[in-house]
């Protein structure tokens, strides 16, 4: 899952040497035998099913692949893999091990050979070729000249410059591999992977093509691939521009200049001099035992990107560096044009101070050993203390007086946490990403102090601590290979996590918000009243504490309404189809957006007197407040689309004449038939449904003119009748209006503290949990309000007909011989519970009937509108379903994810395409025909 077994960072301790990691891993080492033997049984299987006997006659059979019909990720049935598994039906399935003839006549480097013998004859000392064109498909080239070379002089080659090769155009894999001395080749253009493989006194240039445009950077772009100079033992290489990973890798004694390298550069190099002015990846100079690497660092991190195990990082200021570094750098932009070189150029030696000498322990320790043992060492370092003077004093770019004063020693901090407070470019440069989630712990809380927020409405989140040290969590994000926060087991809109996690370690607010909103109509609903079953399945949870997905999500769309970057999306053309959404709730309030998205006219009907549904009246105000609910919708309304409030569908507004004047209905109404309680004493006063609670006291906060006296909880003993979210807010309410006495009533066994055996990752973890409600209540009463196991049997009349207890029951719960679980009550366990008010959270059933009877829609055996599977029309033509309506009680995140595909179908069938995102923001490509007849 994770892929990183390269990195030395698996997570689970079993592919890494790192002791801290390998103690996280809690099996055995014949574990793992036994699964890849286990693994290795059914690839047999599944080989005898084919009539396959070897596993090498599997190569190159694309005929025995086909896509899954039912994808696990339906994410997977959006991906067009036609190309992958592509396969000509005239043509042998079956491998063969026959070469086709290779024309070597044919080759650029065979025409090139031809042009050069007289040099390799020694018949003529110098030939310099005029420009040739090279293509991608000319491989290893001036791999077989250097093999002439070789056979005529050995491995000292030609005189130096004796034979330059000038190419342009796109080299292939190879190029220059094993470049023989005495031969320069310059390409102007670019270069696949393994350039200058084993470089063996050559020299290579290559920068790009005159014809690039004027805003080409070539400090920001990459024209030769991964693996140059791997191995390379003597020669010299300039590159214009960034180079691929693990550059420099074995690098024995080559020279090389570059703007840029990616992961892994100069790993296991022993001799040789690199040079980089730019940017580098993770994990550089790993096992680097020789050579030196200068390079350029201008607030790019590079310090914790190195591998420390082998190295020493100093400041460049010995005058014999600063020497020859304006040497190499001076030819560098002779021969490449270089504008990086030129900028450093022109302001020597004052830039120096940017450059870092990257110095091997053991190289440094030799090196000394030979200024002991060697008296001609002392003779050698005056000789180059004469040249800097010279130097010095032909180039008076600046006095001695502005000379640079060494940096100071900067200590490895990777082993601290630094202090979120400093600005977030140094921040970023201090953390350790690659092995954040080691290092770093989780925030402790997300809430502000439960003994002040309890006295008030507002929001329970501390936002600014969050954001304090939001760079250090998106530090933790283990950036896996299988990310299973957005898999089905986590994120159902399929957020792209681990991208914009990075996004916001780098800094790069803007494009987190793109990355956030490509997937998530509305991340600052899901990153303040999500469960966050991403965080869940984070596979980061295996071993820690999850990454705070949740507190981030949230930053990054606060912080874009706060920059401004949230405008109106206003479509550019119209469609002209109407079309009609019943309910402005989570579900249809992401569908309206989606819709009018794809240039359809749409009105949004509400029943209540606010645009919102639950995120309006169902969700407390200081979990969601209801100015984000607000600013939102008014978002909407400037985007072109049509809210009408306070209209009932079926009472109103008939259902069916609804569908005659739109082109499409879609109902997103919801599931608000509340599951009651049938014991004695349900019709006692003082018993009152959840969300009409939540609801009468959100509207009075709001200003409603509404009776909520009755309801209200002050000085009232409170019983809560039911768990989850809305339990919760039930018990933050009623504790902030004053209850006082708060009890809640919770059926089930208490959860474990951990996962159990059968709730393994990356299942959603059913653990116990202490919600802000749950806090605030231990803080206020001096106890935990649940009580798990108990059965209420009767309510109890006070005599005026006001419930004054409930009496009760525990239960045990059992297992029957078919693994069924049953209730049981425990004898003698009765208890009766003193209150004045009952709260009853104990779910929904599905949709009220009204409208689902006035247009005759079917219904599932869960009472739920019933569509076809996987799709979203009803059995009346042209209406529509989405949200719990259709798929029962759940979570806000789901009934995005409902409205949003519910969307993409109505614009399918409407216009037979469309262009909206299906889940993870994946747009379904059109299936093509390769081959026909």
């Amino acid at each position: 899952m994770m892929r990183k077994c390269h990195l030395n960072t698996c997570p689970v301790g079993v592919a890494t040497q790192d002791p801290e990691l390998r103690k996280k891993f809690e099996g055995k080492p014949e574990h793992i035998i036994n699964y890849f033997f286990l693994l290795a049984e059914e690839i047999r299987s599944i080989m005898a099913r084919l009539g396959i006997r070897r596993f090498q006659d599997l190569v190159g059979r694309a005929d025995l692949l086909a896509p899954s019909s039912k994808p696990v990720n339906p994410k997977a049935a959006l991906l067009d893999l036609t190309a992958m598994i592509l396969s000509d039906p005239n043509a042998d399935p079956r491998p063969t091990k026959e070469q086709p003839p290779f024309p070597y006549g044919e080759r650029l480097e065979s025409k090139v050979i031809e042009l050069v013998q007289p040099v390799i004859d020694g018949k003529i000392k110098q030939l310099e070729l005029e420009w040739q064109k090279i293509r991608n498909v000319d491989r290893t080239f001036g791999a077989t000249l250097s093999y002439y070379i070789s056979l005529a002089y050995n491995e000292k080659g030609l005189p130096s410059n004796s034979i330059h090769i000038r190419l342009r155009g796109s080299a292939g894999q190879s190029f220059c591999a094993f470049l023989a001395h005495g031969v320069t080749v310059t390409l102007e253009g670019d270069a696949n992977d393994y350039v200058g493989k084993g470089l063996s006194g050559g020299e290579i240039i290559i920068r790009p093509s005159p014809q690039a445009p004027p805003e080409f950077r070539t400090e920001k772009s990459v024209i030769v691939g991964n693996v140059c100079l791997y191995g390379a033992t003597s020669g010299r290489m300039f590159v214009c521009g960034q180079t691929g990973e693990r550059f420099a890798v074995r690098n024995s004694g080559s020279t090389a200049v570059c703007e840029g390298v990616g992961d892994h550069g100069c790993e296991y190099m022993t001799g040789g001099t690199v040079v980089i002015l730019g940017a580098t990846g993770r994990n550089f100079a790993a096992g680097m035992s020789g050579g030196i690497a200068y390079v350029l660092e201008r607030n790019w991190g590079f310090r914790q990107k190195c591998n420390m195990e082998t190295i020493d990082l100093d400041p460049v200021s010995d005058k014999n560096d600063i020497l020859f570094l304006h040497g190499l750098l001076s030819e560098f932009l002779e021969k490449t044009g270089s504008a990086t070189a030129a900028e450093l150029l022109s302001n020597w030696p004052a830039c120096t101070r940017e450059f870092i000498k990257v110095f091997p322990k053991e190289y440094r320790k030799a090196l000394e050993d030979i200024k002991v043992k060697s008296p001609k060492f002392l003779q050698y370092q005056a000789s180059l203390d004469n040249d800097y003077k010279e130097e010095e004093n032909e180039r008076t770019i600046v006095t001695r007086q502005h000379s640079v004063d060494p940096d100071p020693r900067v200590d490895d901090i990777e082993d601290t946490l630094p202090d979120p407070n400093m600005n977030s470019k140094i921040l970023r440069r201090l953390l350790d990403k690659k092995k954040g989630f080691t290092r770093y712990r989780r925030i402790k809380t997300s809430y502000r102090k439960a003994e002040k927020r309890m006295t008030d409405w507002n929001e329970i989140y501390d936002y600014k601590e969050v954001r304090r040290g939001i760079q250090v969590q998106a530090a933790r994000c283990m950036d896996c290979g299988v990310p299973f926060c957005q898999s089905q087991y986590g994120c159902p809109l399929g957020n792209v996590i681990p991208k914009w996690n990075d996004l916001v370690f780098q800094d790069n607010w803007r494009e987190a918000l793109e990355q956030l909103l490509q997937t998530n109509n509305f991340p600052e609903f899901t990153g303040r009243v999500c469960p966050a079953p991403c965080e869940g399945a984070c596979v980061l949870s295996i071993i820690e504490k999850s990454v705070t997905i949740k507190n981030i999500e949230c930053t990054i769309i606060d912080y874009g309404f706060e920059q401004g970057w949230i405008k109106p999306d206003i479509p550019d053309n119209r469609t002209g189809k109407k079309i009609a959404i019943i309910g402005s709730g989570p579900s249809g309030l992401a569908a309206a957006q989606q819709l009018n998205r794809a240039g359809h006219w749409v009105t949004v009907y509400e029943r209540n007197d606010r645009v919102g549904g639950l995120l309006m009246y169902g969700v407390p105000t200081m979990k969601l407040s209801k100015e984000v609910v607000q600013r939102r919708t008014d978002l909407l309304k400037a985007e072109g689309i049509t809210f009408i409030n306070n209209t009932e569908i079926g009472k109103d507004i008939p259902a069916r004449q609804l569908v005659d004047e739109n082109d499409v209905v879609l109902l997103a109404v919801g599931s608000t038939w509340p599951r009651d309680i049938p014991i004695p004493g349900r019709n006692l006063n003082g018993i009152y449904f959840a969300m009409a609670f939540l609801e009468t006291w959100q509207k009075k906060q709001m200003g409603n003119n509404v009776d909520e006296l009755a309801m209200h909880a002050k000085g009232k003993h409170v019983i809560v009748i039911g768990g989850g979210d809305t339990g919760g807010d039930c018990i933050g309410t009623s504790l902030r209006m004053g209850a006082a006495s708060i009890v809640s009533f919770e059926i089930l066994d208490k959860p474990t503290e951990k996962r159990a055996n059968n709730n393994p990752w990356p299942q959603w973890p059913r653990v116990f949990r202490v919600e802000y409600g749950h806090e605030e209540t231990i803080v206020k009463y001096g106890q935990e309000p649940r009580t798990f196991n108990i059965l209420s049997k009767e309510f109890l009349n006070d005599g005026n007909g006001n419930v004054a207890g409930i009496r009760t029951t525990q239960v045990d719960w059992k297992r029957d011989a078919t693994g069924r679980w049953f209730m049981e009550e425990i004898p003698g366990s009765e208890k009766v519970f003193e209150c004045d008010m009952v709260l009853l959270a104990l779910g929904f059933l599905g949709p009220e009937k009204a409208l689902l009877e006035e247009l005759a829609l079917e219904e599932d055996m869960r009472a739920n509108i019933q569509t076809e599977s996987g799709k979203y029309n009803t059995n009346i033509s042209r209406v529509y379903a989405a949200g719990d309506c259709r798929r029962g009680q759940s979570l806000i995140v789901n009934a995005i994810a409902e409205g949003r595909q519910a969307a993409k179908q109505i614009d399918l069938d409407l216009m037979g395409r469309t262009s909206l995102a299906g889940p993870g923001g994946i747009v379904a490509a059109k299936h093509r025909q390769v081959y026909s007849g």
